[in-house]
């Protein structure tokens, strides 16, 4: 439930089958990674902006990587996972994209969709734009914070495990 920042995002679905949805979701990891050097950054896929679970396709891990590392120079590492969520379909899940902190600076080094290459994007709040002059200023007071959201989120899904085992 928390809102959109410079380290979380949350997308409806992910479109990597044309050239226009695949710039749009690299511009996102680009921006993401460029705002947070120090620690990771994350996209939920599958959520409204309402905070309305609708879910998405299952998507390879490793596909995603690729992309990002085909068309973004010094990419970041790139994590996807496709998590099955109570009342959702059993063909749609719940993605959860971690960008990996990354301290050099993520540009598009080829030109997809409408996005040229040498692109540099950064995160301003919850909105995703393109660097005018290179220079920005990097936010290092996320760290913290995003370090106790993935322990509390760690803390969550170990005693989830624990109960379903206490309940086996």
């Amino acid at each position: 439930y928390n809102d959109e920042n410079s380290f979380f995002d949350r997308k409806r679905q992910l479109n990597l089958h044309t050239k226009e949805g695949k710039a749009k979701f690299l511009k996102h990891i680009c921006a993401l990674s460029n705002s947070n050097p120090e620690n990771n950054s994350f996209i939920v896929v599958g959520v409204e902006d309402d905070n309305e679970i609708v879910g998405d396709d299952f998507f390879d891990d490793s596909r995603i990587q690729n992309l990002v590392n085909a068309v973004l120079e010094n990419p970041p590492m790139i994590s996807y996972e496709n998590i099955p969520f109570p009342k959702l379909p059993k063909d749609k899940v719940i993605g959860l994209v971690t960008i990996q902190a990354n301290p050099k600076i993520t540009s598009f080094k080829k030109t997809l969709g409408n996005i040229p290459a040498g692109s540099v994007f950064i995160r301003i709040g919850s909105n995703s734009v393109p660097l005018e002059n290179n220079e920005f200023e990097v936010n290092y007071q996320n760290a913290q914070i995003v370090s106790d959201i993935e322990k509390n989120s760690r803390n969550s899904i170990e005693h989830t495990l624990d109960a379903v085992m206490d309940f086996v």
